[in-house]
């Protein structure tokens, strides 16, 4: 009994020294940048943020899909282009984690349009359709009547590589929007633009191809 009791009591003391220790810091939040980036004769990649002229050196985590942005637009890790990334900036240093969006600079800047209250936004051609989605709500947009469809939204769901945003509304004669988001290499077809994910809408009976990126 008194040996039970002994490593009974050790047990608890182990579990009191280990709830004791301090939880670990939490990741530094990202920052979101968007500007021109070069990439230099060794690979290397300088990027100059919208507003400035001054370029910095930066790095990519093997998950962020930078270089895999650069070789959609410009055919191979060469030359410049468009950026918008989610990087950390601490330590003066600028590591991007996650490549959101790319474009040629030929197409121009985007430095001057206002970055939109979105979490997500999936566009398509030929039809063209937008479907954007900020935390409660996804609005459908296209050309034709009905021209607008806003629909409440459920919490996005993500498994693996799949996050899937449903959403329901009572009036009208569609009722269901269904945005389907898989994270591979998407081009729109129409420009130089490389989106991070494929994304897929059902609305209605209708179903609806095209490209998508996060904000």
């Amino acid at each position: 009994m008194r040996a039970l009791l002994a490593v009974a009591l050790v047990v608890v003391a182990c579990g009191t020294q280990a709830s004791d220790r301090p939880a670990p810091p939490a990741p530094p939040p990202l920052a979101y940048q968007r500007g021109a980036l070069f990439v230099d004769a060794d690979s290397a990649l300088r990027f100059a943020a919208c507003g400035t002229t001054a370029e910095v050196m930066v790095t990519d985590a093997p998950d962020a899909r930078l270089r895999e942005a650069v070789q959609a637009v410009n055919g191979a890790l060469r030359d410049s282009l468009f950026i918008e990334f989610l990087a950390d900036t601490t330590q003066g240093r600028v590591v991007v984690r996650d490549a959101l969006f790319a474009t040629s600079l030929v197409e121009g800047s985007r430095c001057d349009q206002p970055r939109p209250p979105f979490l997500w936004v999936a566009v398509g051609v030929e039809p063209f359709w937008r479907v954007t989605y900020d935390g409660s709500q996804m609005v459908i947009e296209r050309p034709e009547p009905p021209r607008e469809l806003v629909f409440d939204a459920k919490p996005a769901e993500v498994r693996g590589t799949l996050t899937t945003i449903s959403g329901t509304r009572a009036l009208g004669k569609v009722h269901d929007l269904k945005l389907g988001l898989l994270r591979e290499t998407c081009r729109d077809g129409m420009s130089s633009a490389w989106y991070p994910y494929r994304a897929e809408v059902r609305v209605g009976d209708e179903a609806l191809a095209g490209c998508a990126r996060r904000w």
